[in-house]
């Protein structure tokens, strides 16, 4: 009877441990689902973020070019290349939009092929609490129709090169204003989306100046007031 008694016992508890296990494991497993989908619809919201559209209400000129360049340069690699044009570059006091002088850059398009005039400067910027990135750009009004400008950007640890996936058109005479989207989600950008970590390490700026196979043009382009908005 003792020994009945005491396989029953066994019995019993065994069969308590395997409740309990269960139980466990349906916790663990449910934890473990919850935490899933917890991560799903956190990715899900930073992908699906769309930029605002409210109106720029703060400005930060970083480059203005008042008495020098500021560390914007023809970058060695592209005077080597016979497609980068541009040939010099200054501060001109004559033609400017703001404060005192702005960038001259002296280009020479030859109008056959595509070109480009690309300026850059290489600094380690944080523009995470902006929303847009702007410059002002002006061409003489003896300059031909058909030059058009955009941003280039190198950000991150890998040093990502990364162009607008647009351009904007330089009228001949005017001051024309390009602005590129930093926030995440922005399409501003040819084959990347801007995550929270893109305009936190931005390591180049560029301002390319381009000319697909045609207008054929050798004279200045001017360039000032770079700044950031939120």
């Amino acid at each position: 009877m003792r020994h009945l008694r005491l396989r029953a016992i066994i019995l019993i508890s065994a069969g308590l441990f395997i409740i309990i296990s269960g139980l466990s494991g349906c916790g663990k497993k449910d934890t473990e689902k919850a935490v899933s989908a917890k991560t799903g619809a956190d990715k899900a919201v930073q992908e699906t973020r769309v930029p605002s559209t409210a109106p720029i209400t703060e400005e930060r000129v970083y480059y203005d070019f008042e008495k020098d360049p500021m560390g914007w340069e023809i970058p060695m690699w592209a005077r080597g290349k016979s497609d980068y044009v541009a040939k010099s570059l200054s501060i001109s006091k004559a033609v400017k939009l703001h404060g005192e002088g702005s960038l001259e850059i002296i280009t020479a398009f030859p109008g056959d092929n595509w070109t480009a005039a690309l300026v850059e400067i290489q600094q380690y910027l944080n523009l995470s609490p902006y929303r847009v990135i702007s410059v002002d750009l002006y061409v003489p009004k003896d300059a031909p129709i058909g030059l058009k400008a955009r941003f280039v950007l190198t950000v991150g640890e890998n040093w990502k090169f990364v162009e607008m996936s647009r351009s904007v058109p330089l009228d001949p005479g005017e001051w024309v204003t390009l602005t590129a989207n930093i926030e995440p989600g922005s399409y501003d950008w040819k084959r990347v989306v801007p995550d929270e970590e893109f305009a936190q390490d931005v390591r180049k700026i560029a301002i390319r100046v381009e000319s697909n196979r045609k207008p054929e043009y050798s004279g200045p382009v001017y360039i000032d007031n770079i700044r950031c908005g939120k």
